[in-house]
This record gives structure tokens, C-alpha cells and sequence, in this order.
């Protein structure tokens, strides 16, 4: 099975083609946040995508790596918006408790920079994932910073059930249930032949 057509390779041996991460993030039960990394507002995949980074450098925009995740560790993406006025800063301290556990996907695309043509591939949701508590960094007067972290599904994988393994915790979570009748009995097997 081939990853990609011969039509994407010809599009990606070209000589100014760049990389587009697009944020689809659910603020509200009605209300989506379609965002790119680039400047100005884009038209992809049917939907309008608004760009969050400034050419003038005021408003800058950087986005993690999606690192493979260690043992017992779930992957995540960072974005940090930097250049963020005050009003802004006040927003999302105000909205922080609502936008948690919210679902945002991050999708990849690739652009060629000369002829703006989008790749072949279109849109690939690369990572679905749910929005953390948006973190606010201040450094003396001018400088604001917001920090989106983008968790898995598995981000609540790695805490402890709140129980143990024994019988008796198994019944209070499961009344009538025997799947842990023997865990930690010593059992000894006679075989006759």
C-alpha cells in the first residue's frame, strides 16, 4: 500500500512548497474557531480558516511538535500565541473554564508558496484532541503570551482507577460480579493421572 500518489510526489518535489497546520477549535456548543498559522483569511476544505499571525511580527504563533508518546504518557500538541493585547489576555482568563475538555483537531496541509495552490492530499486531520486550561505568561509590561496545550483522547489514560484490586473493591464496583474471587489466594493443583 502506497502512502502517496503519484500526483502528491510531483506536488511535494516542487521547490517552495511549505506546511500548514489549521486549528478547528470549539469555543462553545455553537461556536467554532477555524484558525491557520499563516496570515489572512484562507479558503480550505470548504471553510473559511483565519489567519492568527501577524507579517508585521506583532502577533506570532508558534506550534509544538506531536511527539510520539513515552510508556504511560498520552501525546499532546502545544501552540502559544505571543504578541496577545491585554483585551485578549482578559478574554481567555474570562472563557478558560468553559473552553476546557472542548474538542479541537488539528489538520495538515501542505501550500505551495509561489502559485498558492493547496496539496493534492487536502486536509488530513492529523491529530484529534481536546483543549486543556489555557496557560497566560506575563513579563513586565509588554510582554503577553497564551498557551494552548491540544491533549489526546488517551490524555486521562495514565491516573489510577480509584480502587483496588481485590475482591471486595471489585463487588462495591460491581455487585454480583466474581471476576476477582481468587486474586491473591494461593491455589494448588493436584493432578492425578
Amino acid at each position: 500500500m502506497t502512502q502517496f500518489t503519484e500526483t502528491d510526489v510531483e506536488f511535494l518535489r516542487r521547490p517552495h512548497v511549505a506546511k500548514l497546520w489549521l486549528f478547528e477549535i470549539e469555543l462553545t456548543d455553537s461556536s467554532i474557531w477555524r484558525v491557520h498559522g499563516g496570515a489572512g483569511r484562507v479558503t480550505l476544505g470548504g471553510y473559511e480558516w483565519q489567519g492568527v499571525s501577524d507579517p508585521l511580527g506583532r502577533q506570532l504563533v508558534q506550534v509544538g511538535t506531536v511527539t510520539d508518546p513515552r510508556f504511560g504518557q498520552a501525546a499532546k500538541v502545544d501552540i502559544v500565541l505571543s504578541g496577545a493585547n491585554a483585551d485578549f489576555v482578559k478574554s481567555v482568563k474570562a472563557s478558560a473554564r468553559d473552553m476546557e475538555g472542548r474538542a479541537c483537531n488539528a489538520y495538515f496541509t501542505l501550500i505551495d508558496q509561489e502559485t498558492f495552490e493547496m496539496w493534492p492530499g487536502g486536509l488530513k486531520k492529523l491529530f484529534p484532541g481536546y483543549v486543556s486550561a489555557p496557560k497566560i505568561y506575563r513579563q513586565g509590561v509588554g510582554t503577553r503570551t497564551v498557551s494552548i496545550t491540544v491533549e489526546s483522547l488517551w490524555h486521562s489514560q495514565n491516573f489510577p482507577f480509584g480502587g483496588y484490586w481485590t475482591y471486595s473493591s471489585q463487588l462495591r464496583r460491581y455487585p454480583g460480579d466474581k471476576g476477582l474471587q481468587y486474586a491473591g489466594v494461593d491455589i494448588q493443583e493436584i493432578i492425578k493421572a
